[in-house]
């Protein structure tokens, strides 16, 4: 789930015009960044993708209508009932499991009095809403729309995940990561003056004119029409046209079209520039024999609207926390000890499993909190047992014999 790239986008950095061949994995980013892009905010996606999917949601009628069958309803509660059957009930454990560890990660927080404040969440949201906004070119609440939620949902899973990492990760952790990944975090858009832009590409200027007047309000007051839908409709552009035009990130002094930048950082928020005329570049193959043909490369016409303006500000620990600590939590060594933490929370936690449905989940915290007594009560080694070399099984010595020491 994961809200702002790392440098700008590869539309943007494309030539003016230069086609590409989109595939289902198209985006306003390459592949590669559109991993780093989901590392973002994407935590519900990785190690806690069940524990946020069931913290989205949860205060939902049961009995809203979500479907209707030749006019029979279908409810939020039938919904949840076949997912907890599926599987033969093993999805229905699964939620159970992670809704238990929510709510362990809660009291664990209330006891050692760690918490997320406000300010804290807010600008976690703030900074998801740019990264959905680059990425889908949908306005939030577009967005929260489609995918069934309110921003309250989002809150929710956000704050949880918050929780988490200040339980698993210390101030110090992330300062030495900070410190120890600073060149690469400053080239982020976020931490740079940059803007997050559509555009629609035409191939005349009457029609570039023409569309321009279609999304400025005419002398009457009238509304212009909204520009993601005519991008959708009318641009040339393949990659760009199913997002509303959306072209992602740009960041100042970065761009290999100086023309575009000027016009890109010169708007404000919600503005539309005039049309630009622009050429499609030309292949390094083909430009001879362009030459020799005496054909000019096409002339294309483009429209950009800006629609979010970050002004350069300075880089900080508190700004970057989202991608330090969801960095972090996927190094192998945190994602053991992350591991190692949801067990012990289960492990120590007096858990009633009231269900006969979900007997065996029960059944499984009771062996956890079983195995966790057996430790305790097992009296320590009295001399640490060196261990065999990789490949040999150690052998016990025969009466009268003295074994050589291990590594022999």
């Amino acid at each position: 789930d994961v809200s702002r790239a790392r440098g700008a986008s590869p539309a943007a950095r494309r030539k003016p015009g230069e086609a590409a061949c989109p595939s289902p994995a198209d985006g306003p980013f390459t592949r590669e960044e559109r991993e780093r892009v989901m590392h973002r905010h994407a935590a519900a996606i990785g190690i806690f993708m069940l524990i946020m999917f069931t913290a989205v949601g949860c205060g939902r009628q049961k009995q809203a209508v979500i479907a209707r069958v030749d006019q029979h309803p279908i409810t939020q509660r039938a919904l949840w009932e076949s997912l907890e059957q599926a599987e033969y009930g093993e999805a229905g454990r699964r939620g159970l499991d992670a809704l238990i560890v929510r709510q362990l990660v809660r009291n664990e927080a209330r006891k050692r009095n760690v918490e997320v404040t406000r300010p804290e969440l807010q600008s976690r949201i703030d900074a998801l809403k740019d990264y959905r906004l680059a990425y889908s070119g949908k306005p939030w609440e577009e967005w929260l729309a489609e995918t069934g939620q309110v921003e309250e949902d989002v809150a929710r899973a956000l704050s949880l995940q918050m929780l988490i990492a200040k339980l698993i990760l210390t101030e110090e952790d992330r300062e030495r990561y900070f410190e120890e990944h600073k060149d690469e975090i400053v080239e982020l858009p976020h931490n740079n003056e940059s803007v997050i832009y559509r555009q629609i590409i035409v191939a005349s200027k009457e029609e570039a004119e023409a569309i321009h007047r279609e999304l400025t309000a005419d002398e009457s007051g009238e509304e212009g029409t909204d520009f993601a839908e005519i991008a959708e409709a009318r641009s040339l552009d393949p990659v760009s046209r199913p997002r509303g035009g959306m072209m992602g990130w740009a960041i100042k002094g970065k761009s290999d079209e100086p023309e575009l930048e000027q016009v890109l950082f010169s708007l404000g928020e919600g503005e539309i520039g005039e049309p630009m005329s622009f050429s499609l570049p030309m292949p390094p193959e083909a430009e001879g024999e362009d030459e020799d043909a005496g054909q000019a490369p096409p002339e294309l016409w483009r429209i950009v609207k800006v629609e979010r303006h970050l002004p350069p500000h300075e880089v900080t620990l508190a700004d970057n926390a989202d991608v330090i600590e969801e960095s972090m939590l996927n190094e192998a060594d945190y994602q053991l000890q992350l591991h190692q933490f949801f067990i012990g929370l289960r492990e120590r936690a007096d858990i009633e499993i009231v269900s006969p449905r979900f007997r065996a989940l029960g059944d499984a915290y009771r062996r956890g909190r079983e195995a966790r007594e057996r430790r305790l009560a097992a009296p320590p080694l009295a001399t640490p047992v060196a261990p065999a070399p990789l490949g040999v099984s150690p052998q016990p010595a025969a009466q009268g014999e003295t074994a050589p020491p291990t590594g022999e």
